[in-house]
C-alpha cells in the first residue's frame, strides 16, 4: 500500500507539468499624419503554464500562441 502513494504522487506531478508557449500579436504602426497603416510589428511574449485557460484567454484577445 505504501508503494502506491509515491507512484500516485509521481503520476500527479507529471500530469500537471507546465508547457511553454510563445504568443504574438501583430501591432499596426500608424502614420501620425494620415492615419494610414504603415507596417506591422510582431509583439511577442513567452510564458509557461499548466493552465490551458490562460492560453485560451490570450488567443481570444487576438494573440497567436505556439508551443515552444
Amino acid at each position: 500500500m505504501k508503494a502506491i502513494i509515491p507512484v500516485f504522487a509521481l503520476a500527479l506531478f507529471f500530469s500537471s507539468c507546465s508547457t511553454c508557449y510563445e504568443c504574438y500579436e501583430l501591432v499596426p504602426q500608424i502614420d501620425a499624419n494620415t492615419g494610414d497603416t504603415l507596417d506591422y510589428v510582431r509583439n511577442s511574449d513567452s510564458f509557461c503554464t499548466a493552465d490551458a485557460a490562460e492560453v485560451d484567454d490570450r488567443e481570444s484577445e487576438g494573440a497567436i500562441c505556439e508551443i515552444q
